[in-house]
Parts: C-alpha cells; sequence; structure tokens
C-alpha cells in the first residue's frame, strides 16, 4: 500500500535579513584579512552542474590523452565537496541554495529553507551591499542554479515566477543565458500568460540583447545593464552548433559579463554556470559531457585570467552533483572519446571538486567541504570579514563522521562476502529535523537488502514484538522483503520488550529522497497509525550511500562510509515527539527476498555466528538511544545510546 503523506507548506513574504529591507553595515576592508588594496572585490562563482570526477576524466583524456590536466585542475586551492542534502541525493535547486544561502533545503526548493523561509543569496547580499551582480548559464536563466541566486520559490518548476522575481525584485545588472520563453509576452514564443518581461527590463535600463553580434555591441558601447535570453530554452549543447550560429558561447557570455560589471566601482559578485554538462549525464551522452566540460573550462581559464590581472578577485569552480555515474573503463589517445560506463541517468552521491584561487579561497585546499563553504567565503568577501567555517548539520549523504555516536560495532566476519556484503557499524544521531541512522561497511549493488527494525517507544508493547510472520503484506518488493523475514525480536527485558513499529529497509542498494515513495526501499509501518502488518504503510524517509555500493570487484571498507538514513519526526511521532522519547533499533543484512538471514547484524551477533539462513533467529540485541535523555521536551540526542540484549 502506498500511504500518501502530506507536508503543509507556508512560503512567507519576505528575505530574512536585509532582504527584508534591512540595510547592511558598510563594508570594513580593515576586517577582511584577505582584502587587498586596488580594485573593489569580486566574487565569482562559477558551477559546472552535474560535473563529476567522471566528466573531468574524460574531458582531460579527450583533449590531453591524461587526466588532470584541465586548467580548473591547476587552480592553486583544490579540495572536494559532500554533495548530499536533506533529501538524500540532492537535485540542482537545492544544491545552488546551498552554495547562494549557507542554508540545505529540500531537493526542488530555490532559496528557501526547511521550513519554506526565504534566506537570502549572495547575489542579494552584495546588492545590498550596493555591488553590482549579475548571472550567466547555458540553461534557461530561471532555472534551478541560477534561479536559486536571484529568486525565492517552493518549487523549482514555478520558471516564469522565478523569471518575475528576477527582473522585478533581485535585479542583477547582467543577466545572459537562454529561456526567452519564460520573458516574452504571451504568444507563440511564450510560455507565460501575461505581457511579459521586457516592459520591466526596458524601464529598468537594461540594454537587451538577442544574438553574440548585439551583445558584443552592448559591452563596446558601455552599457551597465544587459539583459539576453538567446533562445527559447536552453543554450543548443557545443556538439550541436553549426560554425556560422548567432548563438553566444560561454566564454563570450563570461568576458562581457565581467567587462560590464567591473564598470561598478563598488566591485560585483557573479555566478556562471555551465548547466548543459548534466543534461548531458542525464542522456548517458559521454559527446555532450566532454564537450560541455571543455567548454566550461576554457571559461574557466578565460575567468581566471582576467581575475588575475584585475586583482583582488575570488574563483571558486565547482558541481552542484555528479549525474549519471561516468567512470571511464579504458583512455584512449588525445581526441579519441574514452571507453566508459554509466550507473544511470540520475543523480549520484559522488563527491565532486572544488578548485579556487583568489583572496579567502585557500580554506578549500586539501580539504572535505560541503556546498556551504562556497557562501561563507562569498560572504567573507562581500562583508569584508573573516571567514566563518559553516556548523555541524548533518545530512543524509552516506559520509557519518558528521554523525555523534558509533553506536555498534560488527563482531562477527561476514557470511555474506567480505569486501561485499557487511555491516561494520552502527552510527546514530538526533537533530531538530529528525532521527539519523548510519551503517557503515559494504552493501552490492542489485542484491540483498539492508533492514532496520525500530522501536518508537520501547516497552510499552505498541510495535510488531515477533517478527517472524507477522507481516503479510507481499505486495511491494521491500514490503514482500519484510514480511518473509525470519527474525525473532530480541527480549530486551530491560527495557520491556521490543516490538517494531516500522522499518527502514533498502533492497538491492536502493536510496529514496525523502520525497520518494519507493517499491525497493524506504521507511514502512508496521502498525496503526503508521501501516497494518497487512498493508505495510509507505513512509518518508532519505536512503543515501557513500562510496560503498560494490559492482563487479570487491572493496575494502572505509571507516565512517556507508548507508545513511534521515527519518524526519514527524514519520516517527505523528502526534509530535513525547517527553522523555526513546528509541530501540536493531540492523540486519538479509538476502534479496527477504529469508535468509545473514550473520551481519548490529547489535552483533556472537562472535563465531554463522549464517542462520532460514531458520528462525532472533535479533541479538537492540540499541537504544535517548533523545530526550533530561526530559526537558527537547530534542537533544546528546545521551550516548547503549547496547540492550
Amino acid at each position: 500500500m502506498r500511504r500518501a503523506f502530506a507536508l503543509v507548506i507556508g512560503v512567507a513574504t519576505g528575505v530574512a535579513g536585509a532582504a527584508c529591507g534591512d540595510q547592511l553595515a558598510p563594508r570594513d576592508e580593515a576586517a577582511d584579512p584577505d582584502a587587498t588594496p586596488g580594485p573593489a572585490p569580486v566574487v565569482i562563482v562559477m558551477i559546472g552542474d552535474g560535473m563529476g570526477p567522471g566528466a573531468l576524466d574524460a574531458a582531460s583524456l579527450f583533449r590531453h590523452g591524461e587526466t588532470g590536466r584541465l586548467f580548473m585542475q591547476s587552480m592553486p586551492y583544490r579540495g572536494e565537496v559532500r554533495t548530499g542534502g536533506p533529501s538524500g541525493i540532492t537535485d540542482s535547486a537545492a544544491a545552488a541554495t546551498a552554495m547562494a544561502t549557507g542554508h540545505y533545503t529540500w531537493n526542488g526548493r530555490v532559496a528557501l529553507d526547511r521550513d519554506a523561509r526565504p534566506v537570502e543569496t549572495l547575489l542579494e547580499r552584495a546588492r545590498h551591499r550596493g555591488m553590482a551582480a549579475g548571472l550567466v548559464t547555458t540553461t534557461s536563466l530561471p532555472h534551478a542554479t541560477p534561479a536559486s541566486f536571484s529568486a525565492h520559490v517552493i518549487g523549482r518548476g514555478y520558471m516564469t515566477a522565478i523569471a518575475a522575481q528576477q527582473v522585478r525584485r533581485a535585479k542583477p545588472q547582467v543577466m545572459l543565458g537562454g529561456g526567452s520563453a519564460y520573458f516574452e509576452p504571451e504568444g507563440p514564443a511564450s510560455v507565460r500568460a501575461d505581457g511579459g518581461l521586457y516592459r520591466d527590463l526596458e524601464l529598468g535600463d537594461y540594454r537587451i540583447v538577442r544574438d553574440r553580434f548585439a551583445l558584443d555591441e552592448a559591452v563596446a558601447a558601455g552599457a551597465t545593464r544587459i539583459f539576453g535570453a538567446f533562445t527559447f530554452d536552453h543554450l543548443t549543447m557545443t556538439s550541436a552548433r553549426p560554425p556560422d550560429t548567432s548563438e553566444p558561447d560561454l566564454p563570450q557570455l563570461a568576458l562581457a559579463a565581467l567587462t560590464t560589471l567591473d564598470r561598478d566601482p563598488q566591485g560585483f559578485f557573479l555566478m556562471i554556470e555551465g548547466g548543459r554538462i548534466d543534461h548531458g549525464g542525464h542522456a548517458n551522452n559521454l559527446i555532450d559531457v566532454v564537450q560541455e566540460t571543455l567548454v566550461f573550462d576554457d571559461t574557466v581559464a578565460l575567468v581566471t585570467a582576467w581575475a588575475r590581472a584585475r586583482g583582488n578577485a575570488t574563483v571558486i569552480v565547482t558541481a552542484d552533483h555528479e549525474c549519471g555515474g561516468l567512470e571511464i573503463v579504458a583512455p584512449g589517445a588525445a581526441g579519441q572519446y574514452p571507453d566508459v560506463r554509466w550507473r544511470w541517468g540520475a543523480h549520484t552521491n559522488t563527491r565532486v571538486g572544488i578548485f579556487a584561487e583568489g583572496p579567502g579561497a585557500a580554506v578549500v585546499d586539501d580539504a572535505v567541504v560541503d556546498h556551504r563553504w562556497v557562501h561563507a567565503i562569498g560572504v567573507a568577501r562581500v562583508d569584508g570579514a573573516p571567514f566563518v567555517t559553516p556548523g555541524r548539520d548533518p545530512v543524509p549523504d552516506g559520509e557519518l563522521r558528521d554523525l555523534r555516536h558509533r553506536a555498534a560495532v560488527q563482531e562477527v566476519t561476514s557470511g555474506y562476502g567480505v569486501g561485499w556484503n557487511q555491516l561494520d557499524a552502527l552510527w546514530l544521531d538526533a537533530t531538530p529535523h529528525g532521527l539519523f541512522v548510519g551503517i557503515e561497511g559494504l552493501f552490492e549493488w542489485d542484491a540483498n537488502a539492508v533492514e532496520v527494525w525500530i522501536d518508537v517507544d520501547p516497552g510499552a508493547g505498541t510495535g510488531v514484538d515477533a517478527l517472524d510472520g507477522a507481516l503479510r503484506d507481499r505486495d511491494g518488493l521491500a514490503d514482500a522483503v519484510l514480511s518473509r523475514s525470519n527474525l525473532g525480536a530480541p527480549p530486551a527485558p530491560a527495557i520491556g520488550g521490543f516490538g517494531a513499529d516500522v522499518a527502514l529497509i533498502a533492497v538491492g542498494g536502493a536510496d529514496p529522497h525523502v520525497e520518494d515513495l519507493l517499491d525497493a526501499g524506504g521507511l514502512r509501518g508496521l502498525r496503526e497509525p503508521f501501516g497494518h502488518p497487512d498493508d505495510l504503510g509507505w513512509r518518508r524517509a532519505a536512503l543515501n550511500f557513500g562510496a560503498v555500493r560494490v559492482r563487479g570487484t570487491a572493496l575494502a571498507s572505509v571507516p565512517g562510509q556507508g548507508l545513511e538514513a534521515f527519518v524526519p519526526w514527524a514519520e516517527l511521532y505523528p502526534d509530535g515527539v513525547p517527553v522523555g522519547a526513546r528509541l530501540a533499533l536493531a540492523a540486519v543484512l538479509v538476502n534479496s527476498d527477504g529469508g535468509h538471514t545473514s550473520n551481519q547484524a548490529l547489535p552483533s551477533f556472537p562472535p563465531g555466528t554463522e549464517n542462520p539462513g532460514r531458520r528462525g533467529t532472533p535479533l541479538p540485541g537492540v540499541v537504544l538511544y535517548e533523545i530526550d535523555a533530561d526530559r526537558d521536551g527537547v530534542i537533544d540526542g546528546d545521551a550516548a545510546p547503549t547496547i540492550v540484549r
């Protein structure tokens, strides 16, 4: 059964801080340890949408015959970015919102936080400081990445509303990209149902340009405001452009923006997106991924040369996420496309590169950071203030070291294949947003299932207290796996007994977003009000994996890497988290039909335990986690979990 959930949200009408009309204090150059005398500060954020390590390798091999030779890879400061978000595997809107605002949000949100409140963007902050600002993209201007720097909407699909906010509220001095359909008046060339936005642009003294020649003329004439939406939707892929095209390419757009914005004596902020790398990844089209990455890299080289010549300019180059799971199988000579393989046509959780130079950029060198660091660097430069490291804020990204408790460790060598299937440790954390469950280990693609049985009120006697045969829903894949369980619940007399109320499950490596209700994985309700033994409830949860899903070759496990799940509190406590709340949990690895149990459980079976197989066997224990140990009604999760057998 698919039990639908309702997410009730409200959208505030203002933007926190300066975007509500508050005036920011003047820049204090003396407080900025990286400020240099001379030109006003410049911050340039360059985002290769979908540009993961596979795209970099393939592009470098095609151009140079070896990896690591792209221009961006030669920049002085280089690190890695963890790309997960609150929804699990991130989309462009959530990732760009983190870069633009310093706040994590759910997939699809545009510059709104997790509670649907508008939050100030770097572009808006620069404008309130009196600096100029610009957006350049190879996608439509109201697309997710540029939108997240210049608008505030509940869903990235509201592109006509985004366009209106870009023109009427954010008002960056330069807007160059595609997407004329979102600005044109109602008619065959528009998706709008009104008079369009060009009159607003004219009243705002924008020079409106429609091809590369008009763009050059506007720049040469000294225009200080330029708007160009050069195609109906996205700009044409590099591989499909005719030699005589009148459509500008990304280097021309970037140079036009730099020249125009630098006319402002207060400095500027500029976001440049190579947006169509992602589209090539979704289509598993190697040619488009390589060609779009190379054009983006050429643009990075141009922008960096300009920044070095100007001085006092910070350039940050990164990606929002990887797309397609692109991997090199065999390299080829320069000018040849390498042999590759793809995982699928969707985003992945792979870390992406971050490359930077200029004042304030050294903080990313040889570091593993998250997207919020881009915002933190930008704020320090725009404000003329010291860099402030973003605080701990766990998200389900498969990287477990930001969880506070390593609650149980494995004592048994895997009977399902060392290097293929093993549960090494159980991690836990509780935040105001929800429960985090991490399972350190290795997980074979398209094989077996991981189950986490959760009692939301240990000792209350409300849950399923005999898992073997207690569930009878065989309609969905994950439901059937749980219902074929041969497990017995651990007695756990010290806590008054264990009864599972809900279960987390991932079959074959399934990784639903928190917004998804998937057949192969997620959160299942086992009893009312969550579900019923005959008809399991499908509940919201995000499941995400680090670099631990094994395909083709055994891997060595990495401490702190694994499966990570996030469950919003409303899914565990529909009436609110009670005072003194505590949870009991146990994890186990089973085969793909659920009826054959491995010896991999957390808490662990005793040393020497073989696979129980299809014999009925009780779980060896539970982990008890008091999420309100001081009984003050506030979730803290500070108390270390304990193992109860």
